[in-house]
C-alpha cells in the first residue's frame, strides 16, 4: 500500500497542547508530512480539543478530565459505588459510537491512538478495544490500528491495585487488538513483551509481533533555528542561542519578573534565570529545582557574579495533582527561612502568560510555550529537569534544541536511552547536589566559552541522533509490515 495516499485518524485528549504527547503528535505529524509525503488534507483528529486549523472532530467525551473519567479514575482503587459498571459502560458506548462514526465519515486507513494503554484515558481506550474486538470478529481489516505507548499502568504506582469493576475491563488497556505498536522508550518493549504474551497463542507469534509490528521511537525533536551559523564559541557577550524577536521581547516583563528585580534593585543582567519547562506535577521533582535555585544563589552571591536568582516555571498545572503548587511554595517558603541570604530568590510560575500558541488577547501578549527555551537562553539561562520518571523527555530536547544548558536527575529511561548517546548535562543522582555538580554548573553560567561548547555540542548530538526523520524511518517499517497483507 502507498503509504502517502492513507487516510490518517488520530486520537488523544487534547491535541496542539504544551503536554509531552501533545508534542509527540505534533512531532509525528512534522514527520509524516515533511519525510512520507503525507498530504496534512489526509490526516484527521479526534479529541476534545484541537487547533481550529486541524481536520477535526471534537467531543468531551475524549477528554480525560471529563467529569465521568474523573468519576471512574476518583474510585480506581475504591469500592466501586452501586451502578459503577453500568456508568462506565454507557460513556464507553458513547465514545465507540463517536469513534466508529469518525471513522466511517473519514474513511480512515490508518487510526494512531495516543495512549490507549494508559487509564487516565479509561473512557476512549476502553473504547478503542471494543471498536476494533467487533471489527475482528467481523473479518474486517480496515482500518488498521497503531498504539502509541506513552506511559501505562504497569509503570505507574498509583494505578497497581484496580477494584474488581476496573480490573474487568482492564484487558483492554492496551489489549491485543493493535496491529502495531510505538514505544518511547526501550523498557517499555520489554515490558510489553511479558503484558502481550498471553494475547499469542504461540511465543513465535509474540516474537514476530514485536520483531515487526512494533518500534521503539524516541522524543525527537528538529532544531527550528540557524545555529549552525552562529560564532564557534560566542561572542563572549551574546550566548549561543535564538535571537528574540519583536513578539517574545516583552516576556519578563508579562510574567511579573521585572517589577519583583525593580523592587530588589537588580537587572535582569544581574540575575541567574532557572527554567523548569514542565508541567507542574509531583514526579517532574520542582522540590529539587527549588533546592538548586538556592544552593547556586548563595554560590553566586559569595562570588559576587548575581544579585537574583530566579525560578521560572513555564508549564501548567493542575493534570494529576492540584495540592502540588501549594505543596511547591510551602517548600519555597521553608527554604526561604532557613537561608543565610533569602534576599533576591524568586520563585515564579508563569503559565498565565504562556499558551501553546502565541495569542493577542485584549492587549495581552501570551507567549508560546516552545519559545520559552530561547529566551531564557539568551540571557544566560539554565535549564532544570530533576524529573524521578519520564517516559523519555520531551521537553528536555525542546530546551537543548534551543540552546539552553541543561541540568537533569539520571532518571532510568534517561540512565538507558539517553544518557549513551554522549549529551554534556550536568547531572545529579537521586537528589543529591555534589560539589563537582555545582562546580559544572557554575561553569555553564559564569563561563561562556565553556557554555558555548556545551551547547554546541548538544546540539550537533540532537540534529544527528533525535531528529524527526528518524520518527519517519522507524514508523515506515512498522506501517509497511502493519498493511503487508492488504
Amino acid at each position: 500500500m502507498n503509504l502517502s495516499k492513507l487516510n490518517i485518524g488520530i486520537l488523544h485528549s487534547l491535541i496542539g497542547k504544551n503536554d509531552g504527547v501533545s508534542i509527540v503528535i505534533d512531532q509525528s505529524i512534522q514527520a509524516m508530512v515533511r519525510y512520507m509525503d503525507v498530504s496534512q488534507d489526509n490526516i484527521y483528529f479526534l479529541s476534545a480539543l484541537a487547533p481550529a486549523r486541524l481536520n477535526k472532530l471534537e467531543d468531551d467525551i475524549f477528554w480525560h478530565k471529563n467529569e465521568a473519567n474523573k468519576y471512574i479514575l476518583k474510585h480506581y482503587h475504591r469500592e466501586p459505588p452501586e451502578g459503577f459498571e453500568d456508568f462506565i459502560e454507557d460513556h464507553v458506548t458513547q465514545a465507540e459510537d463517536i469513534i466508529a462514526k469518525f471513522i466511517d465519515d473519514n474513511h480512515i486507513d490508518l487510526f494512531i491512538v495516543h495512549n490507549a494503554s494508559h487509564p487516565t484515558n479509561f473512557v476512549y481506550a476502553i473504547a478503542v478495544g471494543r471498536y476494533f474486538e467487533k471489527l475482528r470478529h467481523q473479518r474486517q481489516y480496515l482500518p488498521r490500528y497503531l498504539l502509541w505507548w506513552h506511559d501505562s499502568h504497569f509503570e505507574r504506582e498509583r494505578f497497581l491495585h484496580p477494584n474488581p469493576v476496573i480490573k474487568s475491563f482492564l484487558d483492554y488497556i492496551p489489549g491485543p487488538y493493535a496491529h502495531g505498536i510505538v514505544f518511547i522508550n526501550t523498557a517499555q518493549a520489554a515490558l510489553a513483551r511479558q503484558v502481550y504474551k498471553s494475547h499469542f497463542n504461540h511465543h513465535q507469534d509474540t516474537r514476530r509481533f514485536f520483531s515487526q509490528n512494533t518500534t521503539v521511537i524516541p522524543n525527537t525533536c528538529d532544531i527550528p533555528w540557524s545555529w549552525k551559523r552562529q560564532p564557534s564559541h560566542g561572542d563572549g557577550e551574546t550566548p549561543l542561542a535564538p535571537p528574540i524577536d519583536n513578539f517574545n521581547k516583552n516576556f519578563f516583563e508579562d510574567i511579573g519578573l521585572l517589577a519583583e528585580l525593580e523592587e530588589l534593585g537588580a537587572s535582569l543582567d544581574e540575575t541567574l534565570l532557572i527554567l523548569q519547562h514542565t508541567r507542574v506535577v509531583a514526579r517532574k521533582r520542582i522540590d529539587y529545582a527549588i533546592d538548586f535555585a538556592f544552593l547556586m544563589h548563595e554560590r553566586l552571591l559569595n562570588k559576587g557574579c548575581k544579585k537574583a536568582t530566579a525560578l521560572i516555571i513555564s508549564g501548567h498545572s493542575g493534570d494529576e495533582d492540584d495540592a502540588y503548587v501549594n505543596q511547591l511554595l510551602l517548600h519555597f517558603e521553608a527554604k526561604l527561612k532557613q537561608a543565610t541570604h533569602p534576599e533576591g530568590i524568586i520563585l515564579l510560575f508563569a503559565e498565565h502568560r504562556i499558551f501553546a500558541e502565541r495569542e493577542v488577547i485584549i492587549d495581552k501578549r501570551y507567549y508560546r510555550f516552545r519559545d520559552i527555551p530561547g529566551i531564557i537562553a539568551r540571557h544566560g539561562g539554565v535549564g532544570s529537569y530533576f524529573s524521578e520518571s519520564e517516559g523519555y523527555g520531551n521537553n528536555l530536547l525542546e530546551m537543548i534544541s534551543m540552546g539552553l544548558p541543561v541540568l537533569i536527575n539520571r532518571y532510568p529511561v534517561y540512565k538507558k536511552d539517553i544518557e549513551p548517546l554522549g549529551f554534556m548535562l550536568p547531572a545529579i543522582e537521586d537528589g543529591q547536589f555534589t560539589g563537582d555538580f555545582l562546580e559544572a554548573a557554575e561553569a555553564l553560567v559564569a563561563d561562556p566559552q565553556k557554555r558555548a561548547e556545551v551547547v554546541r555540542h548538544n546540539l550537533n548530538v540532537l540534529d544527528k541522533k533525535l531528529n524527526h526523520k528518524v520518527i519517519s524511518k522507524k514508523m515506515e517499517k512498522v506501517l509497511h509490515n502493519m498493511f503487508r497483507f492488504l
